[in-house]
């Protein structure tokens, strides 16, 4: 069978037997997907975040409420060995939607852009005439990363009023189960009547655990088993509504997940920092289409030699029978479903470098070859898998010569699959915006880069991760304290790690927005002036520098620092955004005109970018140019209040209070509690002779904002 990448196919060499029925079961399966008249079949993609395979019924585990997955496990095939590439949420959805490893894709850390010269199986399906439909859960899988390629709808909306089951707690942005299932199920309905492509991503499982109830209560010792049961019957909902169109029996259905959880095992309570089975075992499950790769003998069938998710890509084309495409580098697993694959295993890499991104200690890389696992770190590690499935001794020092030929696998598939002229990421945060990494941080990702290269040579001084764990951990616990409100408790916490961490970039950035929060300016500033020192490179720091500076009123540095940070990075739009706003306090309002023009012209997609500039023409005396910039903003953002008062106030001030009206009561009903909207809404009144109307607004707007002054009646 073979195996090809983006650019040039490559063959496996076999000898002897096993490559004459390799090559026969190969002939057979061509044979099969190259039918023509294979008509069109909805295929629904699931992937639930942070699923290790052991919570789930059907892998085993007694005190799971799974049924919706079970059920699917007994209708289709389940691999009992899957294992993803990273335990990281963007490249490993990376590596699933485009079937290629972590090094070529380029994505390798909790942000950075998806290369459009990479393929996806969204803009597969649309070429094959598919609708195709993406929802997903959290802002980790923003279309910002360009996974959004190929689907004619992506739904990523997190705003508050997007959907009654969001849940935005201290900032975080994601959506629940429900919520996005919600928003599934319609589009599904509305393409009932041709082929489909569905991708829908839960984030559920993710930390903090906190199912709603009545999970809460029944897994009240377990949340995280709570929040897979919740998933779970959401995941029923989508299943009974398929049933109900009509299109369960004939879908091709595919459930998998990004990645595991540590759950404390080797002292890592979450995931990313390590690559040991936990974080890497996830579910596969498979359930053909009914009457296409006899569906009915695979039903119930167990897969139980080591599969990648990687091959997930290929296993889709080739039961749809199209053919594997040419850019894929997994391999199709339709031989291991129908019991023809002559070799078992499949060898299975993983890597993370969010040690090294993050906090400058050493990334880490593994292959398991499905009875042994290497991984390669600067104390490389060798388990026995099926002696020691919890990898609790390494057995490299009786095994050397073992690990030494593990290790050259290791590097030869690192080779093999390599990135196209080394355009992985080294340090992708840095090329990200504030409000992004805010919300990055606010799901409890570490967003930020702490200057390490990316070039693979100078990573052998690092340290190893496994001597960094306890940093690691009061790290997380600093930010855990953080969202929670509790200032100080972090900044406690970070001041212990920097005693023993003093020149880690990442310990000053957070100390630096801990003291931000508490508006204690002067102390932010050292800390991002210190971050910048032991990492001269980070934009990041910059910009909260900049912030920190004009919060503390330090005009002249603030400025000093925007034009620091325009000149490295002239499309840094958040930057240029904070000067524009700088600008028109001290009085410069064209200068402050011209750079939010600039600003929208970079972001088109800014609400905030539009809603300033028609602040700043406003103040110029320019309404009829002010009002079409909140127009704009209001076209990206509908309800966006502030854009809906002062284009409110605009038209009142160019004498249109027709136009004036609907949109004072619009900002009524956005926030009935504000004194303004109700005072624009009795202007608008006043302006078209309701008299009566228009004074009882004026005495709703006093009593909620006694400082206003009513116009004379």
């Amino acid at each position: 069978m073979r195996l090809f990448c983006a650019k040039t196919p490559r063959r496996q060499v076999r000898t002897g037997w096993a490559w004459f029925l390799t090559l026969a079961g190969s002939l057979t399966l061509s044979a099969w997907a190259q039918r023509p008249s294979a008509p069109a079949v909805p295929v629904v993609l699931i992937t639930i975040d942070t699923l290790r395979a052991d919570r789930v019924g059907c892998y085993g585990y007694d005190k799971a409420e799974t049924p919706a997955m079970d059920g699917l496990s007994r209708q289709g095939v389940t691999f009992e060995n899957a294992i993803v590439q990273t335990p990281i949420t963007l490249p490993s959805h990376a590596s699933i939607l485009t079937g290629t490893y972590p090094m070529y894709h380029g994505l390798q850390d909790v942000v950075g852009r998806l290369d459009e010269e990479i393929p996806t199986l969204g803009e597969w399906f649309k070429s094959r005439g598919y609708a195709t439909g993406a929802f997903v859960g959290a802002s980790v899988l923003s279309a910002n990363w360009g996974l959004d390629r190929g689907f004619d709808h992506y739904d990523d909306d997190f705003s508050q009023s997007s959907s009654a089951g969001t849940r935005i707690d201290f900032d975080r942005v994601e959506r629940n189960a429900e919520a996005v299932v919600s928003r599934a199920i319609p589009w599904m309905e509305s393409q009932r009547n041709r082929p489909f492509f569905l991708w829908v991503h839960l984030y559920d499982p993710h930390d903090p655990y906190e199912p709603p109830e009545p999970y809460a209560s029944r897994f009240r010792q377990q949340p995280y088993d709570g929040e897979i049961a919740y998933t779970d019957a959401q995941i029923q909902r989508l299943f009974d509504r398929l049933r109900g169109l009509g299109l369960y029996d004939g879908s091709l259905i595919v459930l998998t997940a990004d990645h595991g959880e540590m759950l404390g095992e080797h002292d890592e309570e979450h995931h990313a920092f390590f690559i040991y089975e936990a974080s890497l075992r996830v579910p596969l499950i498979i359930k053909p289409p009914q009457g296409r790769v006899s569906s009915r003998e695979l039903a119930g069938t167990r897969v139980t030699t080591q599969v990648r998710s990687v091959d997930i890509a290929a296993t889709i084309a080739q039961v749809l029978g199209a053919g594997v495409p040419q850019w894929v580098q997994g391999e199709g697993l339709l031989a291991h479903m129908l019991g023809r694959r002559a070799v078992n295993h499949l060898p299975a890499y993983a890597e993370t470098h969010y040690p090294r991104i993050h906090f400058g200690w050493s990334p880490l890389f593994s292959l398991s070859n499905q009875r042994h696992k290497y991984i390669d770190a600067p104390r490389p590690e060798l388990y026995d898998l099926q002696q020691d499935p919890a990898e609790l001794t390494n057995i490299i020092g009786d095994n050397q010569a073992l690990a030494n030929r593990l290790k050259e696998e290791l590097r030869s598939m690192q080779v093999r699959y390599a990135s196209r002229s080394g355009k992985a990421s080294g340090n992708p945060s840095e090329g990200v915006d504030p409000e992004t990494l805010q919300r990055l941080q606010s799901l409890g990702y570490v967003a930020f880069s702490s200057g390490t290269s990316g070039d693979q040579d100078d990573w052998g001084g690092l340290a190893d991760p496994k001597d960094k764990i306890g940093t690691y951990n009061r790290l997380n616990q600093a930010m855990r304290e953080s969202r929670r409100g509790k200032v100080q408790n972090a900044i406690a916490i970070l001041r212990e790690v920097e005693k023993k961490e003093p020149e880690m970039p990442l310990v000053h950035f957070s100390l630096g927005l801990e003291f931000a929060k508490l508006k204690q300016h002067l102390l932010a500033i050292d800390q991002f002036k210190q971050t910048i020192r032991y990492n001269p490179e980070s934009d990041v720091a910059r910009f909260n520098l900049m912030r920190a500076y004009n919060s503390a009123g330090l005009s002249d540095r603030a400025f000093e620092t925007a034009r620091e940070l325009l000149e490295r990075d002239p499309k840094h739009y958040a930057a240029r955004h904070l000067m524009a706003q700088m600008l028109a306090r001290s009085g410069r309002l064209q200068e402050a005109v011209e750079a939010a023009q600039e600003v929208v012209k970079q972001r088109p997609d800014f609400v905030e970018g539009h809603n300033n500039l028609g602040a700043f023409l406003y103040s110029s005396g320019r309404y009829q140019q002010a009002a079409d910039s909140y127009r704009k903003a209001l076209e990206i953002a509908p309800d966006h209040f502030d854009a809906t008062v002062n284009l409110a106030l605009t038209e009142l001030k160019l004498g249109a209070f027709e136009r004036a009206l609907p949109l004072t009561r619009k900002a009524v009903q956005l926030r009935p509690r504000s004194g303004l909207a109700h005072y624009y809404l009795g202007m608008a009144l006043k302006g078209i002779g309701m008299a009566s109307e228009a004074q009882q607004a004026f005495q709703q707007a006093q009593q909620l904002d006694p400082n206003l002054r009513l116009p004379p009646q």
